[in-house]
């Protein structure tokens, strides 16, 4: 299977609601001492309002006095996964899983999904899809209808080389979730790595309506290759300026012509992928 979906099913990944669903996950005593309480006070309406530097830092304070155990160490790696590198993180996530229990099905779970996740999520970072795979799978054992963990599955079977289950998995999250950008354009890509634009172009067509540049982006490009530049011209220009527009169809022209000529794939298709990062030159 092609590497290429690597840097773009990655970044689908990890810029997912990150801390959004962390709650205060119950399990472990409240830490002893007035001091130790308001410092987890002060980390969690931190967390909750955004500030995640902040939190992070509160719990970090907490952690060097020995204040944090259990389902609060969990809470502070996940915290730390939004901010820190992700080799951080994944030391966290592991110090919370020996905290909460050698055998982690033993697990609540509410805290074996936080944990899962997190670890998979850190896993990927590192380029380990072997454990990320294993972890998502965790997740999923305490939360089949989890779309996120869903999509996270199918990216470490992409980079494993399993793209049919890749697909499965995809499809599995946009089932529990339709509109899911990630999912639908890691599937899409799928079809694209596979040279099966007519598929693609099914897929983010039907979805254009959720009004997330990156799938029309995408949508433009399996145009493209299959030759319908005026079509992808008109997906391009329903969000984009055309001047911008038209220096996106350039690149992806560019692209079919060098893969016309004999360049690989899925190196090209990389390449191309990273254009929904230069969206901001737009703002």
């Amino acid at each position: 299977m092609p590497r290429y979906l690597t840097t773009l099913t990655l970044l689908a990944l990890l810029t997912l609601s990150g801390c959004a669903n962390l709650g205060s996950l119950p399990g472990s005593a409240a830490p002893a001492g007035k001091e130790a309480r308001e410092a987890l006070k002060l980390a969690r309406v931190l967390r909750d309002n955004g500030r995640l530097p902040g939190a992070y830092e509160v719990y970090q304070r907490m952690d060097q006095r020995q204040q944090l155990s259990g389902a609060y160490l969990l809470e502070y790696a996940s915290v730390a996964a939004a901010v820190r590198p992700a080799g951080e993180s994944y030391a966290l996530y592991e110090r919370a899983r020996r905290e909460l229990g050698p055998d982690v099905a033993s697990i609540a779970p509410a805290q074996r999904q936080a944990l899962c996740t997190g670890l998979a999520r850190a896993a990927l970072a590192l380029g380990n899809a072997s454990n990320a795979e294993r972890d998502f799978r965790c997740a999923l054992s305490a939360a089949p209808e989890d779309a996120q963990a869903l999509n996270g599955l199918g990216v470490a079977q992409t980079l494993l080389g399993q793209a049919q289950q890749a697909r499965a998995s995809f499809t599995q999250a946009l089932s529990i979730n339709p509109g899911y950008s990630a999912a639908t354009n890691n599937l899409a890509l799928s079809w694209l790595a596979e040279g099966n634009s007519a598929q693609a172009i099914g897929l983010l067509n039907g979805a254009r309506h959720q009004g997330d540049v990156s799938l029309q982006l995408n949508l433009a490009l399996a145009y493209v290759l299959e030759g319908h530049d005026d079509t992808a011209r008109r997906v391009l220009e329903e969000q984009l300026e055309p001047e911008y527009a038209t220096r996106i169809l350039e690149r992806f022209s560019a692209t079919r012509q060098r893969i016309a000529s004999g360049a690989p794939l899925a190196s090209e298709l990389l390449a191309a992928s990273q254009q929904p990062l230069a969206l901001s030159a737009q703002d």
